[in-house]
């Protein structure tokens, strides 16, 4: 049931009830007349004053000002820069309220956007919470080492990231000693290659790509795979395929997959959204034997071309991994109309932050 309250103006603090966290962590507050409230570092059940701080003709953002009754799920965030640096959302909930949040997340955006409200999503894969990132990007600007503030604009200067693993951050101290020139610093530990794209999360790079072999059939004549990056998931599946073709258009990251060494499998520099589509087509055309298809796309999701390709030169097994729900479920609503949506496994790639990673798996019946 709607509240009564009246729309509030610009820099006018009111006291709201948060109904849920939405997909980017901010909680959600209805007013009268649909009017909402995007209250960020929210919780579920939250009684909160907030200051408005943004209108628009149908929503506004409000600051929390104070805290007037805590929901179920909250707790005391353990990171001194929380709030102010821009890299968490989440740590104000306990673990498991979050793992809730997200799964719930992915189940809306399926009926909201995809229009398929009865997608089969799994309960939610959940990692530690703290100590997994393996490698983190910090900023030095006149004396300050650390990351953006929730702004954008300030840099915080941060000592040490509770979401880094020990080494990454011991790594941080040593930047911070040198006094560094301004710019932009990746730091990675022993286990992440020093060139292009790395899954993030020691902890779960060993889960994901389980799920991605698991996902894939044991044997196939040939895989497609786009945005392979450094290979991360081709190594564990190439020798269960006769031919592979494996895409990126980052020369960086294929340095790192040429390392691999794996016989059977073609690296190709170029845009997956163009190749895809030309080897599909073919493939279709020569009545080539059995063919399945891995994607990994960037927050985006599926370029059109590459999506409208797969329903028109569809393959048995389909492997969509996104980094994004809503994106992913809009590019579902298209693929629902010739695949079979099989299953939709989130997991917690990034802990404490808004971002939830998603393996979908989609097969086609040839009549």
């Amino acid at each position: 049931m709607e509240a009564t309250l009246p729309v509030p103006s610009r820099g006018e603090t009111i006291e709201v009830v948060v109904e849920k966290v939405i997909f980017g962590g901010d909680g959600l507050a209805r007013l009268s007349q649909g009017f909402v409230v995007f209250v960020p570092f929210a919780a579920e059940g939250d009684r909160v004053r907030v200051k408005i701080v943004e209108r628009k003709a149908h929503h506004a953002r409000g600051e929390i000002v104070e805290i007037v009754q805590p929901g179920p799920g909250r707790e005391a965030p353990p990171c001194p820069y929380y709030a102010r640096c821009g890299g968490c959302q989440y740590q104000h909930l306990a673990y498991a309220e979050e793992c809730r949040l997200k799964e719930g997340q992915v189940r809306e955006a399926f009926a909201r956007v995809g229009k398929l409200p009865e997608a089969p999503v799994r309960p939610i894969i959940a990692g530690n919470p703290y100590a997994y990132r393996n490698r983190i990007t910090v900023h030095a600007e006149a004396g300050k080492v650390g990351f953006r503030s929730t702004n954008g604009r300030d840099l915080i200067d941060v000592r040490a990231c509770l979401l880094a693993r020990p080494e990454v951050n011991a790594q941080l101290e040593r930047v911070r000693a040198d006094r560094p020139a301004d710019g932009h610093y990746s730091l990675r530990d022993s286990t992440v290659p020093p060139s292009g794209f790395f899954q993030a999360n020691h902890d779960l790079r060993d889960p994901l790509r389980e799920l991605i072999a698991q996902a894939l059939p044991e044997r196939g004549a040939i895989l497609l795979e786009g945005y392979c990056g450094g290979g991360f998931f081709t190594e564990k599946v190439a020798a269960r395929f006769g031919r592979v073709l494996a895409v990126d258009n980052d020369p960086r990251t294929l340095r790192d997959a040429h390392r691999l060494r794996l016989e059977n499998v073609e690296w190709r520099e170029a845009d997956a959204a163009v190749v895809l589509p030309e080897e599909l087509r073919a493939l279709t055309e020569a009545t080539a034997p059995t063919t399945s298809v891995l994607v990994d796309p960037p927050r985006e999701g599926l370029p059109l071309r590459l999506a409208e390709a797969l329903c028109c030169d569809p393959v048995e097994h389909l492997v969509y991994v996104s980094c994004d729900p809503a994106t992913l479920a809009r590019d579902a609503r298209m693929l629902a109309k010739t695949y079979r949506l099989a299953s939709v496994q989130p997991i917690d790639l990034f802990p404490r932050t808004a971002q939830i990673e998603c393996v979908s798996l989609w097969h086609y019946d040839r009549k």
